[in-house]
Protein backbone atom coordinates (compact mmCIF):
# COMPACT_ATOMS: atom_id res chain seq x y z
CA UNK A 1 0.00 0.00 0.00
CA UNK A 2 1.37 3.53 -1.01
CA UNK A 3 0.49 6.56 1.42
CA UNK A 4 1.36 8.61 -1.74
CA UNK A 5 -1.61 7.68 -3.49
CA UNK A 6 -3.77 7.77 -0.51
CA UNK A 7 -2.96 11.33 -0.60
CA UNK A 8 -4.78 11.89 -3.55
CA UNK A 9 -7.67 10.03 -2.66
CA UNK A 10 -11.08 10.93 -1.68
CA UNK A 11 -12.83 9.32 1.45
CA UNK A 12 -15.35 7.33 -1.59
CA UNK A 13 -11.93 6.23 -3.06
CA UNK A 14 -10.42 4.51 -0.14
CA UNK A 15 -9.94 0.82 0.18
CA UNK A 16 -10.57 -1.16 3.10
CA UNK A 17 -7.03 -1.80 3.68
CA UNK A 18 -6.29 2.14 3.16
CA UNK A 19 -9.35 3.32 5.09
CA UNK A 20 -7.56 1.88 8.21
CA UNK A 21 -4.16 3.83 7.48
CA UNK A 22 -6.42 6.67 7.23
CA UNK A 23 -7.96 6.49 10.71
CA UNK A 24 -4.66 5.88 12.33
CA UNK A 25 -2.84 8.96 11.27
CA UNK A 26 -3.98 12.47 11.45
CA UNK A 27 -2.15 13.58 8.24
CA UNK A 28 -3.40 11.32 5.80
CA UNK A 29 -6.84 12.01 7.16
CA UNK A 30 -6.62 15.71 6.76
CA UNK A 31 -5.24 14.70 3.15
CA UNK A 32 -7.98 12.94 2.37
CA UNK A 33 -11.15 15.01 4.11
CA UNK A 34 -9.67 18.07 2.09
CA UNK A 35 -9.79 16.27 -1.07
CA UNK A 36 -12.94 14.98 -0.43
CA UNK A 37 -14.58 18.29 0.14
CA UNK A 38 -12.64 20.09 -2.91
CA UNK A 39 -14.14 17.90 -5.11
CA UNK A 40 -17.67 18.73 -3.46
CA UNK A 41 -17.11 22.32 -4.80
CA UNK A 42 -16.31 20.95 -8.58
CA UNK A 43 -19.12 22.66 -10.68
CA UNK A 44 -20.80 19.42 -12.43
CA UNK A 45 -22.33 19.23 -15.61
CA UNK A 46 -25.59 19.00 -13.98
CA UNK A 47 -24.51 22.28 -11.80
CA UNK A 48 -23.16 24.38 -15.04
CA UNK A 49 -26.75 23.59 -16.77
CA UNK A 50 -28.60 24.36 -13.74
CA UNK A 51 -26.26 27.68 -13.54
CA UNK A 52 -27.36 27.64 -17.64
CA UNK A 53 -31.31 27.45 -16.88
CA UNK A 54 -32.18 29.47 -13.66
CA UNK A 55 -29.99 32.41 -14.16
CA UNK A 56 -30.46 35.31 -11.37
CA UNK A 57 -34.06 36.19 -10.58
CA UNK A 58 -35.46 33.37 -12.94
CA UNK A 59 -37.25 32.09 -9.80
CA UNK A 60 -38.95 35.09 -8.78
CA UNK A 61 -42.61 34.64 -9.71
CA UNK A 62 -42.69 31.26 -8.57
CA UNK A 63 -44.67 30.93 -5.03
CA UNK A 64 -44.84 26.99 -4.39
CA UNK A 65 -42.29 25.75 -2.51
CA UNK A 66 -42.50 22.25 -4.34
CA UNK A 67 -41.60 24.30 -7.98
CA UNK A 68 -38.66 26.16 -6.99
CA UNK A 69 -35.74 24.78 -7.65
CA UNK A 70 -32.19 24.00 -5.80
CA UNK A 71 -28.66 23.81 -7.22
CA UNK A 72 -26.73 22.83 -4.14
CA UNK A 73 -27.26 22.76 -0.11
CA UNK A 74 -24.08 23.51 1.86
CA UNK A 75 -24.02 23.36 5.76
CA UNK A 76 -21.26 23.89 8.19
CA UNK A 77 -20.62 20.48 9.86
CA UNK A 78 -20.16 22.01 13.60
CA UNK A 79 -22.71 24.79 13.51
CA UNK A 80 -26.53 25.70 12.67
CA UNK A 81 -25.65 27.47 9.29
CA UNK A 82 -27.12 26.44 6.20
CA UNK A 83 -26.64 28.09 2.66
CA UNK A 84 -29.09 27.09 -0.12
CA UNK A 85 -28.09 28.30 -3.73
CA UNK A 86 -31.58 28.43 -6.15
CA UNK A 87 -29.91 30.84 -8.48
CA UNK A 88 -26.61 31.54 -10.62
CA UNK A 89 -25.95 35.21 -10.12
CA UNK A 90 -22.65 35.79 -11.81
CA UNK A 91 -19.12 35.64 -12.23
CA UNK A 92 -16.71 38.42 -10.83
CA UNK A 93 -12.77 38.39 -10.74
CA UNK A 94 -12.81 34.23 -10.08
CA UNK A 95 -15.46 33.42 -8.42
CA UNK A 96 -18.82 32.19 -8.97
CA UNK A 97 -21.98 33.74 -6.84
CA UNK A 98 -25.55 32.98 -6.24
CA UNK A 99 -28.55 34.11 -4.87
CA UNK A 100 -30.98 31.60 -2.28
CA UNK A 101 -31.59 31.89 1.43
CA UNK A 102 -29.45 31.05 4.16
CA UNK A 103 -29.51 30.53 7.95
CA UNK A 104 -26.62 31.93 9.57
CA UNK A 105 -27.73 32.17 13.64
CA UNK A 106 -30.48 29.78 14.31
CA UNK A 107 -32.22 32.45 16.60
CA UNK A 108 -32.03 34.80 13.43
CA UNK A 109 -33.48 32.51 10.94
CA UNK A 110 -33.68 31.92 7.40
CA UNK A 111 -33.31 35.05 5.01
CA UNK A 112 -33.37 35.57 0.73
CA UNK A 113 -30.44 37.35 -0.49
CA UNK A 114 -27.27 36.59 -2.03
CA UNK A 115 -25.09 34.12 -1.17
CA UNK A 116 -21.12 34.08 -0.58
CA UNK A 117 -19.49 32.70 -3.41
CA UNK A 118 -19.24 29.68 -4.16
CA UNK A 119 -14.87 30.18 -3.41
CA UNK A 120 -15.28 31.84 -0.35
CA UNK A 121 -17.14 29.24 1.22
CA UNK A 122 -15.09 26.79 -0.09
CA UNK A 123 -12.00 28.21 1.70
CA UNK A 124 -13.12 28.62 4.99
CA UNK A 125 -11.69 26.69 8.15
CA UNK A 126 -13.48 26.31 10.99
CA UNK A 127 -9.68 26.17 12.96
CA UNK A 128 -8.12 23.43 15.24
CA UNK A 129 -10.69 23.59 18.31
CA UNK A 130 -13.16 22.23 15.68
CA UNK A 131 -10.41 19.82 13.55
CA UNK A 132 -9.92 22.00 10.62
CA UNK A 133 -13.87 21.18 9.80
CA UNK A 134 -14.81 23.24 6.40
CA UNK A 135 -18.03 24.13 5.33
CA UNK A 136 -19.21 21.35 3.23
CA UNK A 137 -22.05 20.06 0.38
CA UNK A 138 -24.84 18.35 1.52
CA UNK A 139 -23.89 14.99 -0.92
CA UNK A 140 -28.28 13.64 -0.38
CA UNK A 141 -29.51 17.10 -2.25
CA UNK A 142 -29.32 16.65 -5.85
CA UNK A 143 -29.53 19.48 -8.24
CA UNK A 144 -32.53 20.42 -9.26
CA UNK A 145 -34.77 19.06 -6.28
CA UNK A 146 -37.34 21.13 -4.84
CA UNK A 147 -36.85 24.02 -2.03
CA UNK A 148 -39.56 22.28 -0.72
CA UNK A 149 -37.80 19.31 0.14
CA UNK A 150 -34.73 20.47 0.81
CA UNK A 151 -35.95 22.54 3.60
CA UNK A 152 -38.32 19.71 4.95
CA UNK A 153 -35.13 17.83 5.53
CA UNK A 154 -32.99 19.95 7.65
CA UNK A 155 -35.43 22.41 8.78
CA UNK A 156 -39.40 22.38 8.32
CA UNK A 157 -39.83 25.73 10.54
CA UNK A 158 -37.49 27.33 8.44
CA UNK A 159 -39.55 26.59 5.38
CA UNK A 160 -42.43 28.85 6.90
CA UNK A 161 -40.12 31.12 8.49
CA UNK A 162 -39.75 32.37 4.90
CA UNK A 163 -43.39 33.11 3.84
CA UNK A 164 -43.52 30.17 1.55
CA UNK A 165 -41.57 31.78 -0.77
CA UNK A 166 -42.66 35.14 -1.01
CA UNK A 167 -39.55 36.96 -2.10
CA UNK A 168 -38.74 40.47 -1.36
CA UNK A 169 -38.24 42.48 -4.88
CA UNK A 170 -37.65 45.64 -3.60
CA UNK A 171 -34.44 47.17 -4.58
CA UNK A 172 -33.71 44.00 -6.68
CA UNK A 173 -33.40 45.82 -10.06
CA UNK A 174 -30.29 47.57 -8.99
CA UNK A 175 -27.38 45.60 -10.02
CA UNK A 176 -25.46 43.93 -6.61
CA UNK A 177 -21.86 44.45 -6.56
CA UNK A 178 -20.96 43.14 -2.77
CA UNK A 179 -17.67 45.60 -2.73
CA UNK A 180 -19.60 48.90 -3.85
CA UNK A 181 -22.15 47.93 -1.41
CA UNK A 182 -19.98 47.06 1.96
CA UNK A 183 -18.10 50.34 0.93
CA UNK A 184 -21.36 52.12 2.01
CA UNK A 185 -21.94 50.37 5.13
CA UNK A 186 -18.49 51.51 5.94
CA UNK A 187 -19.27 54.98 5.00
CA UNK A 188 -21.62 54.47 7.93
CA UNK A 189 -19.60 52.96 10.70
CA UNK A 190 -16.42 55.37 10.22
CA UNK A 191 -15.85 59.08 9.61
CA UNK A 192 -14.78 60.51 6.93
CA UNK A 193 -11.07 61.13 7.74
CA UNK A 194 -10.56 56.88 8.26
CA UNK A 195 -13.00 56.07 5.34
CA UNK A 196 -10.31 57.89 3.03
CA UNK A 197 -7.91 55.95 4.87
CA UNK A 198 -9.50 52.51 4.53
CA UNK A 199 -9.73 53.27 1.05
CA UNK A 200 -6.19 54.86 0.29
CA UNK A 201 -4.89 51.22 2.72
CA UNK A 202 -6.48 48.42 0.70
CA UNK A 203 -5.78 50.52 -3.10
CA UNK A 204 -2.01 50.46 -2.05
CA UNK A 205 -1.65 47.55 -0.83
CA UNK A 206 -3.86 45.66 -3.41
CA UNK A 207 -6.33 44.48 -0.16
CA UNK A 208 -10.44 43.62 -0.87
CA UNK A 209 -12.64 45.50 1.72
CA UNK A 210 -13.17 41.96 3.43
CA UNK A 211 -9.48 42.24 5.16
CA UNK A 212 -10.61 45.25 7.08
CA UNK A 213 -14.26 45.16 7.42
CA UNK A 214 -17.05 41.54 8.47
CA UNK A 215 -20.36 42.46 6.48
CA UNK A 216 -21.67 39.40 8.61
CA UNK A 217 -20.74 40.80 11.70
CA UNK A 218 -21.73 44.30 11.00
CA UNK A 219 -25.53 43.44 11.46
CA UNK A 220 -24.82 41.84 14.47
CA UNK A 221 -22.01 43.62 16.34
CA UNK A 222 -21.44 46.59 14.82
CA UNK A 223 -18.38 47.86 16.92
CA UNK A 224 -16.48 45.31 16.49
CA UNK A 225 -17.00 45.05 12.58
CA UNK A 226 -14.22 47.52 11.40
CA UNK A 227 -10.40 46.50 12.07
CA UNK A 228 -9.37 49.88 12.84
CA UNK A 229 -6.06 48.82 14.32
CA UNK A 230 -5.11 47.63 11.08
CA UNK A 231 -5.20 50.90 9.21
CA UNK A 232 -4.15 52.78 12.04
CA UNK A 233 -0.87 50.30 12.39
CA UNK A 234 -0.08 50.96 8.61
CA UNK A 235 -0.01 54.76 8.76
CA UNK A 236 2.34 54.75 11.69
CA UNK A 237 5.36 53.57 9.22
CA UNK A 238 3.17 55.02 6.12
CA UNK A 239 2.53 58.11 4.23
CA UNK A 240 -1.22 59.23 3.58
CA UNK A 241 -1.64 61.20 0.79
CA UNK A 242 -5.45 62.28 1.70
CA UNK A 243 -7.68 60.92 -1.03
CA UNK A 244 -8.07 63.23 -3.56
CA UNK A 245 -4.91 62.49 -4.18
CA UNK A 246 -5.89 58.55 -4.33
CA UNK A 247 -8.06 59.34 -6.69
CA UNK A 248 -6.26 61.28 -9.26
CA UNK A 249 -4.47 58.17 -8.93
CA UNK A 250 -6.99 56.21 -9.83
CA UNK A 251 -8.03 58.34 -12.97
CA UNK A 252 -4.67 58.79 -14.27
CA UNK A 253 -4.18 55.13 -14.51
CA UNK A 254 -6.93 55.18 -17.27
CA UNK A 255 -8.35 52.37 -15.66
CA UNK A 256 -12.63 51.99 -16.44
CA UNK A 257 -13.11 50.17 -12.99
CA UNK A 258 -11.82 52.64 -11.07
CA UNK A 259 -14.46 55.16 -12.64
CA UNK A 260 -17.31 52.51 -11.10
CA UNK A 261 -15.51 52.32 -8.05
CA UNK A 262 -14.97 56.11 -7.17
CA UNK A 263 -19.02 56.45 -8.10
CA UNK A 264 -19.65 53.38 -5.51
CA UNK A 265 -17.45 55.26 -3.03
CA UNK A 266 -19.90 58.32 -2.51
CA UNK A 267 -23.00 56.60 -2.28
CA UNK A 268 -24.30 55.67 0.93
CA UNK A 269 -26.67 53.18 0.28
CA UNK A 270 -27.88 49.95 3.12
CA UNK A 271 -27.10 46.64 1.74
CA UNK A 272 -30.09 45.16 0.43
CA UNK A 273 -29.78 41.26 1.81
CA UNK A 274 -33.49 39.93 1.11
CA UNK A 275 -36.27 40.25 3.15
CA UNK A 276 -36.58 37.95 6.46
CA UNK A 277 -39.90 36.69 6.35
Amino acid sequence: MSEKLIYQKTQNELTDQERIAVENSDVLYYAVYNNTVDQMYEITPEMQKFMDEYPYRSQDEIRDPKQLKVMAHFFNPAACQDWIFTEYYDYQEGQHYFYGCARLFEDIGWEWGMMPSLEELSSIDLGPMLGHLRIERDESVSVGDSLYDVMMSIDKDGLYDLGMMERSLEDLDRVIDFQKQKFALLRNVVDDEMYDKVVNYLYKENLDIDDVFDIDRYYYDRDNCFDQDKVDDYYETHEFPGYDSLIEDMFSQGEEPMQEFSNAMSKENDMDFGKEL
